[in-house]
């Protein structure tokens, strides 16, 4: 099994099209778009439709921000009209997202600490920390918002330690190890 963050150093260019549109790998502009314009998308809680998987597509087939503004071509307005009159075509194309997110979401995971939650960064983002530490260590602003999500996150944690933040990774076989036995307890 290769590791997550062997996963996450050599991403390759997702060769999954979602309307007609190839998709980049998963970035921290790519979030903070999806979040600007309050897409559902990012959630698993809530549900979208077929504005919403045509609007992520525009941001997600893109790094550039003014593509984004540009009105809706005559391809996405097609695809837009295909998903409203078929919620079969609708699934398979959120499927696809899914697909996608899934195979993006190579983040490192991190042993929790008890009384700490996420509340304590004081409303500060996170994403601006991670493009912050990341531009402080010889990146440029645009790597740090373009570079795929997951391997910003694996840089930052690694600047963090080295700068003496104590910052505890699960490794793969203790995560299995964790998963196994939460199986094992639920199954009491």
């Amino acid at each position: 099994m290769t590791s997550r963050w062997t996963q996450a150093a050599t991403i390759l260019q997702p060769t999954i099209e979602v309307c007609g549109r190839r998709l980049l790998p998963f970035c921290l502009r790519h979030r903070i778009a999806l979040q600007a314009i309050g897409s559902p998308i990012l959630s698993t809680e809530k549900e979208f439709g077929a504005s919403d998987v045509i609007q992520a597509v525009r941001i997600l087939s893109t790094i550039e921000l003014e593509e984004v503004r540009r009105p809706m071509s005559w391809r996405d307005g097609y695809h837009l009209r295909r998903m409203r009159m078929s919620k079969r075509l609708l699934k398979t194309e959120a499927y696809k997202l899914m697909i996608y997110f899934r195979d993006q979401s190579l983040w490192p995971r991190f042993w929790e600490k008890e009384g700490k939650s996420s509340s304590d960064d004081k409303g500060f983002p996170w994403e601006l920390s991670v493009v912050a530490c990341l531009v402080r260590n010889g990146h440029t602003t645009e790597e740090a918002w373009t570079m795929p999500e997951s391997a910003a996150i694996w840089l930052h944690m690694a600047h963090a330690r080295a700068a003496g933040s104590d910052i505890q990774i699960v490794s793969d076989v203790e995560w299995e190890a964790m998963e196994k036995h939460k199986l094992m307890q639920s199954k009491k």
